[in-house]
């Protein structure tokens, strides 16, 4: 595993209220605060800058959902499907997601701080052009997730599955890949400097150098 970092768990304001429909909750609102949804569908809702603040998902499907800008704080997600959601461009702090899925989900452009995915699976998400800090990935799938040009700063990964994901233009320096798979990992060859491997590792990251070994 990667040598640990203090991530800061959600800090939840006290005894939640239990959302009656969150569906329409979301959609007549700007923000929701304090409230915990459970065994429930959110579904066709589209809302840019929408505000979460200290609340807790559980067994919640998001079906065909866009949150652009979307300012994500002290929030729980678990066991729930956010597959194809659009969180782009959005601020993301002190966030869980446990147990998810997020298959093609949309965090480009976004800024994460003291966030934990963990046993999930993201295959296909986006985190172009984020700014990724104080955050792990923790016995996740992110197969042909892409983190074109993002800035990552003290990441923690464990056990988490990178094969063919992108990582172009993006500096490695100091994540630490030595539990986790990534072959046929995309990235440039300038940016793999300082990243930790193994050497089995590292021999496979020898064909971005186009070399033979004999």
């Amino acid at each position: 595993m990667s040598a640990s970092i203090k991530i800061q768990k959600p800090k939840f304001l006290g005894a939640f209220e239990e959302a009656a429909d969150i569906n329409q909750e979301i959609k007549n609102s700007e923000k929701i605060r304090n409230i915990i949804a459970e065994n429930a569908q959110i579904e066709d809702c589209s809302a840019k800058g929408f505000a979460i603040d200290s609340c807790i998902f559980k067994n919640v499907i998001f079906n065909n959902c866009t949150f652009k800008k979307i300012d994500l704080l002290d929030t729980r997600f678990e066991n729930c499907d956010l597959s194809n959601v659009d969180f782009s461009s959005g601020g993301i702090q002190r966030v869980e997601f446990i147990n998810c899925k997020l298959v093609g989900a949309r965090f480009d452009e976004s800024s994460f701080k003291d966030v934990i995915f963990e046993n999930t699976l993201a295959q296909y998400a986006n985190f172009s052009f984020s700014k990724i800090k104080n955050t792990g990935f923790v016995h996740c799938n992110l197969k042909q997730a892409v983190f074109q040009e993002s800035k990552l700063e003290k990441i923690m990964l464990d056990n988490t599955d990178f094969g063919n994901a992108y990582f172009n233009k993006t500096r490695l320096a100091k994540v630490d890949f030595s539990t986790c798979e990534i072959a046929g990992i995309n990235l440039d060859i300038e940016d793999i400097a300082g990243a930790i491997v193994t050497a089995n590792q590292a021999l496979d990251l020898t064909r971005i150098m186009r070399l033979v070994v004999k």
